[in-house]
């Protein structure tokens, strides 16, 4: 049961991700994952249900990888305690991170749903939509505040962790706008590494910018 669940999740996520919630239709869906139409009733009951559900299943595979990264994971719970050193270092690590996920077209699914998904002002789908960017902007705020001392909630904390975490543009196509400005075929381990580089030499740049006192210790 789990298992057809999952199969009927993971294609309708590509498939409303493709085509949007008013052009796709449940059997669309049921046939492309090779099942009967009964078993969305069975499972989510109609397709508004599926939809809702194939949004939520999408934002928690989005948190997957950074729960499975165990060392990232564990400095992420023990924030709170780290010094500015190890906050700096997970910082960095947190950056390489996104930058290896975006490339590899991971964010593609969810940046594509919600691009849909913010368009539906529907009582069931803003709550949705907040808590998952609640959720998923906590940590980037609690850090950037930890490294320059802004003020919670300010305007500043607000718009420097978007400047940082933004610096790389991952839709598909920017992506394919940045390979074709740099005369590439592939994003190669090298121009990986060198994204990786320049984006951390901008991070720090902006941080001296925003830091206010010695915190250095």
């Amino acid at each position: 049961m789990k298992d057809a669940r999952l199969k009927l999740l993971k294609t309708s996520a590509r498939i409303f991700a493709q085509k949007g919630y008013t052009e796709t239709s449940v059997r669309e869906i049921v046939a492309a994952a090779r099942m009967n139409v009964s078993a969305v009733s069975y499972y989510f009951g109609d397709k508004r249900s599926l939809y809702l559900a194939t949004v939520k299943y999408l934002a928690n595979e989005h948190h997957k990888p950074f729960r499975q990264d165990k060392p990232l994971a564990e400095a992420l719970e023990k924030l709170d305690t780290l010094s500015y050193k190890q906050t700096l270092d997970l910082l960095h690590a947190l950056l390489n991170k996104i930058v290896d996920l975006g490339l590899a077209d991971k964010m593609l699914p969810l940046e594509r749903i919600f691009t849909h998904a913010a368009l539906d002002n529907s009582k069931e789908m803003l709550p949705l939509l907040f808590s998952f960017l609640e959720g998923y902007h906590t940590r980037p705020y609690k850090i950037i505040r930890k490294l320059t001392g802004l003020k919670d909630k300010s305007v500043e904390l607000v718009i420097v962790t978007h400047v940082i975490f933004g610096q790389i543009n991952f839709s598909k196509c920017h992506r394919i706008a940045l390979l074709h400005d740099l005369g590439q075929q592939d994003f190669s381990p090298r121009l990986r590494m060198q994204i990786k580089e320049m984006v951390w030499k901008n991070t720090l740049a902006i941080l001296k910018l925003y830091q206010k006192g010695n915190r250095h210790e």
